[in-house]
Order: C-alpha cells, then structure tokens, then sequence
C-alpha cells in the first residue's frame, strides 16, 4: 500500500503541477482576452456616441443654435446676454449654443446614470469647460499633432468621483460657425479649438470582469479536477491496481503462501512483468523444493524406516488439509511441514536412530530432541520461516503433555496439530524393527480414542471422514494456486 501511494503521490504531484501550470497560463491568457473584449466593447461604445454628440453639435451650429422654451429650471445662457426671445403668446425661449446645448444633454444622461460629456479647451470662455488633467494633456498633443493625425482622439481610464470611467475625447476644429462665438479668442478655421470627451461608468465592465474571473477561476478549477480525476481514475486502474496486486502477491509469498501467483490481464508491459514475476517465483520455488526433496532423501537415506514415511505424512498431511477447508496457503504449508517434519533425525546418532530394540531414557531424550534439530537445520533459510513453528510443535499433545514446550490446544499450530495426526497414523500402520504395524482399521480406532487429548479433535474428524471415503490419494507436490 505504501508504495501505491508514494507512486500515486509523485505520479500526481508532477502531473498536477504541470497540468495547473498549463491551464493557469491557459485561462490567464483567455481571461485577459475576455478582459481586453470588455473594455473594446467600452471604447466601441464610447466612440460611437462621441460621434453621435458630434453630429448633434454640428446639426446644431449649422442652425445657428436652438432656443428652449424657458421653464422652471431653464435659464438663459449668462455668457450670451440678450439672446432669449418671446413669441406672440409672450412665451418666452432662450438661447442654447452647441456647446451650451451638448452639456444640457451630458447633464441629461448623467442623471439617467448613463455616461458623461464634457465640452473642454485650453482657451476656456466659460469655467465650466476647464479641462481635466487627461483632457489637458490630450489637447496639448491634439495642436501638437494637428487635427488629422489626432481625429481617433486619446482614450485611458479614469477617476470620475469615487468610481472609475472610461473616457475618450476627440479634438474638436474650428468651423466658421464657430466665430460667432470664439472669434476673439484667436482661433481659425481648420484649427484644433478644444476637445469633446465622454466618460462611461466602468461599474458594470468591473462586475463583468470579475464575474469572468470567477467563471474563468471556477472552470479552471472544475477542469482540473476533472482532469486529475481521471488521470488518477486511469493511474490507478492501468498502473497502480496491478503494481499492488503484485506487491501483494509478493508480500503473500513473504509469508509462506507459495501458492501466490500473479493474475494479471493488462495485456500489456505490466502483465509480461507480472508473466517474469510468476516464472521467477516458479524458479525460486523449484529450486527449494528441490533442495526440500535433498533434505528427505538424506534422512531417508539414513533410517530405512522413514524410506516412504515422508510421502504418505505428507498424502495423509494434505488429505486432511483439504478435507477441513483450509486455504492453498496454508495447505502449501501443510505440505512443505510433512516434508520437513523428520529432517531433525539427520542429527541423530546412528545407534540411536538404528537401534532394533526399544531406546533407553537417555536415548529417548535425545530422540526427542531432534525437533530442536530441525529448528538448527532450517532456521538459517526465510523460505522454511512459515512451516518451523509446525515442524517444532508436531510432537506437541492437544491436552498438554507432549513436547518441547508443552503447548495445549489451540497453542500448537494448526498445521503442526495436522501433521501430529498423519505422523502418528503412519507411524501405527508401519512395521517397526521391534514390533509390527497394526491394521488400519484398529489404527483409525485408536486415533479416534485419542481425540480431545493426544489429537485435535477437528483434526480427527477430519482424517476419518476422508478415510472413509476411501483414504488419501493426492501426492506432494501437485498443489496449485
């Protein structure tokens, strides 16, 4: 497990840090794009209603000006004394002037909340046309650069009380119109006199920008989640799925389940690699059974009694392993216990182990140590590490009164109480240089007097079920995963 998630973990660290990466620039730049969208919509808008007040002006100045009637709120225009006039029903009108006029309609709008124009000049006749910081530097470069190379005008952003505005202003020029009013300031057909300006509110581009930062944030974010889920959803199906699956079959054979294969169907790198893994282990395996196989056939080679005794141990062993249910694992165990359970005897003296009469005390000591002279044997291989509990114990008694330690019940291990039970079957049923073997049936009859305290009793039933049925025919060494 901990090597999924620390594949996983810089699997989706360096994929995760790349894909952000990709998709912020991504966004950023369409984000900006959006943004830059935005403010052209601003300035499209700015410029076509300066052109529509031009218009208007010029209509204006080209009927000489327009007169309102005047009404409460209406005054007549103070930098033209004397311009107002009163019809035959003695109402009376005052004079609006283009410039006069295009500030009404900018008061007008504003109101409204629309937008703002502004009439400005560096020559003001009236203070009201005093132009603004930005509207001052965009006049000086209007005369400057004269009116044509100017007539697209300058646009910025701008403070406009306690919000932001967009503002463009266009140079104005002078029309011979326009001397009626301006003549003695100087100015000459066809010069750059002022400048018309108009100020959109920016609260509504604001919220649209946010807005578009939020969505560009969100779906940023959704497609990132979205595509580091599925890059982990596939990770863990294509790689990590069967990386554990070997791992844990590696760890079951760690643990004595030499039965473990690997079952990969990838059809790709990894099953050929989980394809090695199985026929490494094979190898692996052959080579200690081969070596399990030397074993047994040393002491076979040593006591003419044993010659046969390992096989039918080990037939009787995995008869009553697979009669009782037990899984491949532990009936491999079974299995390489029975094989094993005897090799202490290599350590044995040959008088001792040859004698043709019944052993003396001291002889049977040592006799019995030879479980103690298995454990030296094998204990220097981790291969055997799952079985030496079983092949120390097996002369252990379910009651408590065998040996070395004196285990009792379920203390011994299953697999040892299982071999204790085909070792003591064997053992009754085979001649001995000092005695005869004793029928079968009168051998399955004293196993079953011992149950509950020589043997184990699940073990018992077990064994006498399956011979019953007819004994045990399976051979070591046939078992699969």
């Amino acid at each position: 497990m901990a090597i999924r998630l620390a594949l996983a973990r810089k699997f989706l660290v360096a994929v995760g840090i790349t894909v952000f990466v990709t998709i912020g620039i991504l966004f950023f730049f369409m984000y900006e794009q959006a943004k830059k969208a935005i403010y052209d919509h601003v300035d499209r808008q700015s410029t076509a209603l300066l052109q529509q007040v031009v218009i208007t002006r010029a209509w204006i100045s080209e009927h000489e000006g327009i007169y309102i009637r005047q009404a409460p709120g209406v005054e007549p225009n103070p930098y033209l004394p004397g311009s107002g006039i009163t019809d035959k029903e003695g109402r009376d009108y005052v004079f609006h002037n283009p410039a006069l006029a295009i500030r009404k309609l900018s008061e007008y709008a504003q109101r409204k909340g629309l937008y703002r124009f502004h009439l400005s000049s560096l020559k003001p006749l009236n203070p009201a046309n005093k132009p603004a910081p930005f509207e001052a530097e965009a006049l000086r470069q209007f005369e400057r650069r004269g009116f044509t190379a100017s007539r697209d005008g300058i646009a910025g952003i701008v403070r406009d009380g306690d919000h932001a505005a967009y503002q463009r202003i266009i140079p104005l020029v002078v029309e011979k119109s326009c001397l009626t009013c301006h003549l003695q300031q100087g100015y000459k057909v066809g010069e750059v006199r002022g400048g018309l300006s108009v100020a959109l509110p920016l609260q509504d581009a604001e919220r649209q920008i946010v807005k578009a930062r939020i969505l560009f944030a969100l779906a940023g974010a959704g497609i990132m989640a979205m595509v580091m889920g599925t890059l982990y959803y596939l990770l863990r199906r294509m790689v990590l799925a069967p990386v554990a699956h070997l791992h844990g079959i590696a760890g079951s054979l760690s643990a004595g389940n030499y039965t473990a294969r690997a079952t990969l169907t990838t059809g790709d790198e990894l099953e050929n690699l989980g394809t090695a893994f199985n026929t490494m282990t094979d190898q692996i395996i052959s080579g200690y059974q081969s070596g399990l196989k030397t074993l047994a056939a040393a002491v076979e080679a040593r006591d003419s009694y044993t010659r046969g005794h390992i096989d039918r141990v080990a037939r009787y062993a995995l008869g009553i392993a697979r009669e009782m249910g037990l899984p491949p694992e532990t009936v491999s165990r079974v299995e390489m216990a029975a094989i094993l359970h005897d090799i202490g005897k290599i350590g044995i003296p040959d008088a001792i182990l040859r004698k043709e009469s019944s052993l003396t005390p001291e002889e049977l000591e040592i006799m019995q140590a030879h479980s103690l002279k298995r454990m030296e044997i094998i204990s220097t291989s981790d291969f055997f590490s799952s079985v030496m509990n079983a092949i120390l114990y097996h002369h252990e008694f379910y009651d408590g009164t065998g040996y070395p330690s004196g285990l009792k019940g379920e203390e011994i291990p299953l697999v040892a109480r299982i071999i204790t039970v085909a070792d003591s079957f064997d053992a009754m049923t085979t001649d001995r240089p000092y005695r005869r073997g004793m029928p079968q049936e009168t051998a399955l009859a004293e196993i079953e007097r011992w149950k509950g305290s020589q043997f184990d009793p699940q073990v018992v039933d077990a064994f006498l079920r399956g011979m019953k049925r007819g004994g045990f025919v399976a051979k070591r060494g046939t078992e699969k995963a």
